[in-house]
C-alpha cells in the first residue's frame, strides 16, 4: 500500500505557469520562414510619401480681418484724442499704421478717445464703432476706405451685381474653351475607386450640384477616361499620381497557445460478502449476485463486483489491495483502491495570412457540423461552424507601427450532448498598435477548477476508522491556460 498512500504534507498545487516556452523567440523564427516563402514583389522605383502634399490652391480675399503678417497694423498704440475732427483722426491712424486711409465725404463730426497699448486694428475698429461707420479693408492693396454703412452697402451691392455680370461673361467665354478627353492608366487602384474619388472631388455642393468633368471607367485596360477642360485634367493627373501608388504587403501571423494540466487523486473501498447454509443465502447485491448458484470460487471474488455490499472504488484506479476471508459456507472481502495521475497537454495553432495595406483578409480552418432543424416549411439541414478563424485588416502607420483591426476565433465542437451541436467559443476582437516585426500577446484566458468529492454509506461512513471501508474520496485540480500572440511583418 505504500504506492497508494496519500501524503497530506505534499498536496498538489498549480503554482507555476503552464506556458513556459519563449513564444516570441519561436514565433520570430516561424515568421521569418513564412516571409521567405511569401510573395516578393518587385521594388521598382520606390517613392517616399509625405504626410501632406499640395495639389492645387485657390486664394480667397478677406475684406473684414487683417492678416497677422501685417505687423504694422497689429502693433500696440497709445493715443489721446480730445475733440478732434474724425477725418483727421482717421488720417492720423493711417500714418501710424503706414497704410492709405480714404474717408468719404459723408463722414463728419468730432471724436474724443483715449487708448493705452491697444493693437492698431482693434483701436481702428473701436473708432469706427463709436461713430457707427464702416470700412472696406484691402491690406493687400495698402488701402482702407471709410464710409457710412449705407454708402458702403450700396457700393458692395453694385460690385456684386457687376461681378455676377463679369462672371457670366467669363463663363460664356469658357464655354467655348476646348474640351479634351484623356485616358489615365491605373496600376494599383481600380477604375471604380479612381472614379469615385475624382467625381467627389470635382462635384460642387449645394442645391444644384455640378461637375465640370465626366469620368468613364474602362475595365479592359484598367483605365479611366476623363473629359473636361485642360486645367481640370491637370488636377486629375496630379490626383492620380498621388493615389495610384504601390501598396505595401503585410504578413499577419497568430500563435494560439493552449495548455492544460489535470491532476486527480482518489482513494476508495469496496466491501463484499456471501453466506449460504441450509438453504439460507445472504450476500451483497451491488453489481451481480451469486444468488441460488451456491458457494463457488467466484462468490465475492477479489477484483470482482460480485456480491458487493458497498462500492466506492476509485474510478480509473491505478493500484489497490484486497483481503479475502473464505470458509466452507461464507466469504468476506475488503478492497482498497487508489488513484493519482497528472496529465499535461499543449496545442499551438499558427494561422498566417498575407494581405495588402488597408485590405481585410480572412483565413479559416475547421468544420461545419450538420444538424436537423424543423420549420413551417418542413425539416431542413443546417450547419454550425466550429473553426479556427482569423480576420484582420492592417494599416501601416509609417512610423514603424502597424494598426491592426483583428478578430480571432478558436471554436471547437462540444459533442457531449445529443441533438443540436453545441459550440465551445473562444473569441478575441480588438484594435491595437503593434511595432513592425514585434510579437505581442493580445489576450488570454486562465481557468483553474478545484473539485473535492466524497461518497459514503449513510451512517456507517461516519464511524471513525471503520467508516473508511464504507466511503470513497477524490480530489481534482484542473487548469486551462490560453494565450493569443499576434505578429505583423511589413514586407
Amino acid at each position: 500500500m505504500s504506492g497508494c498512500a496519500v501524503n497530506k504534507n505534499k498536496s498538489f498545487k498549480h503554482d507555476t505557469p503552464l506556458i513556459k516556452e519563449d513564444i516570441k523567440k519561436i514565433g520570430r523564427e516561424e515568421v521569418q520562414k513564412t516571409v521567405e516563402m511569401g510573395p516578393q514583389p518587385s521594388l521598382g522605383e520606390a517613392q517616399k510619401l509625405t504626410k501632406r502634399k499640395k495639389i492645387s490652391s485657390q486664394k480667397v480675399r478677406n475684406y473684414l480681418l487683417i492678416p497677422d503678417e501685417y505687423e504694422t497694423l497689429k502693433q500696440p498704440i497709445t493715443f489721446k484724442f480730445q475733440n478732434i475732427d474724425y477725418k483727421e483722426a482717421m488720417q492720423l491712424m493711417g500714418k501710424i499704421g503706414e497704410i492709405n486711409v480714404l474717408v468719404g465725404d459723408e463722414v463728419a463730426g468730432a471724436i474724443s478717445a483715449e487708448l493705452v497699448d491697444v493693437p492698431w486694428d482693434k483701436a481702428f475698429q473701436a473708432l469706427l464703432d463709436m461713430k457707427n461707420y464702416a470700412a472696406d479693408i484691402d491690406v493687400a492693396s495698402n488701402l482702407i476706405r471709410i464710409h457710412s454703412p449705407g454708402t458702403l452697402t450700396a457700393q458692395e451691392n453694385y460690385k456684386s451685381t457687376r461681378a455676377a455680370a463679369v462672371r457670366k461673361k467669363v463663363e460664356l467665354e469658357d464655354s467655348v474653351e476646348p474640351i479634351y478627353s484623356e485616358i489615365f492608366r491605373l496600376y494599383y487602384i481600380s477604375p471604380a475607386q479612381a472614379k469615385a474619388t475624382i467625381t467627389e472631388l470635382f462635384t460642387s455642393t449645394g442645391q444644384n450640384s455640378y461637375s465640370p468633368i465626366q469620368v468613364t471607367e474602362e475595365h479592359t485596360t484598367r483605365s479611366i477616361i476623363v473629359r473636361g477642360k485642360e486645367k481640370d485634367l491637370d488636377v486629375v493627373d496630379k490626383v492620380i499620381k498621388e493615389i495610384d501608388v504601390r501598396t505595401q504587403q503585410v504578413l499577419i501571423e497568430a500563435f494560439i497557445v493552449e495548455a492544460n494540466s489535470d491532476f486527480e487523486r482518489a482513494l476508495g473501498s469496496r466491501l463484499g460478502g456471501y453466506y449460504s447454509r441450509k438453504g439460507n443465502q445472504v450476500g451483497g447485491i451491488q453489481g451481480t449476485s451469486t444468488g441460488s448458484a451456491g458457494m463457488s470460487s467466484s462468490a465475492a471474488a477479489l477484483g470482482s463486483a460480485t456480491d458487493t455490499i458497498s462500492d466506492f472504488t476509485a474510478a480509473g484506479k491505478t493500484s489497490g489491495i484486497g483481503i479475502l476471508r473464505r470458509t466452507g459456507s461464507a466469504v468476506l472481502k475488503t478492497e482498497i483502491t487508489a488513484l493519482e495521475k497528472l496529465g499535461m497537454g499543449k496545442t499551438i495553432s499558427n494561422p498566417k495570412i498575407f494581405t495588402i495595406n488597408n485590405q481585410a483578409a480572412t483565413i479559416t480552418q475547421g468544420e461545419e457540423i450538420p444538424y436537423s432543424s424543423t420549420s413551417s416549411s418542413g425539416a431542413d439541414t443546417s450547419f454550425k461552424e466550429a473553426a479556427l478563424k482569423m480576420t484582420v485588416t492592417p494599416n501601416i502607420i509609417g512610423d514603424g507601427n502597424v494598426l491592426l483591426d483583428i478578430k480571432v476565433n478558436n471554436d471547437t465542437p462540444n459533442r457531449s450532448n445529443a441533438g443540436d451541436p453545441a459550440i465551445n467559443k473562444m473569441e478575441i476582437k480588438t484594435k491595437l498598435l503593434v511595432a513592425d516585426g514585434d510579437i505581442v500577446v493580445i489576450g488570454g484566458i486562465k481557468k483553474n477548477t478545484l473539485t473535492n468529492s466524497k461518497q459514503q454509506t449513510p451512517g456507517i461512513g461516519n464511524i471513525p476508522v471503520l467508516g473508511n471501508l464504507f466511503k470513497g474520496k477524490s480530489k481534482t485540480d484542473n487548469m486551462d491556460e490560453l494565450l493569443v500572440f499576434i505578429a505583423p511583418r511589413v514586407l
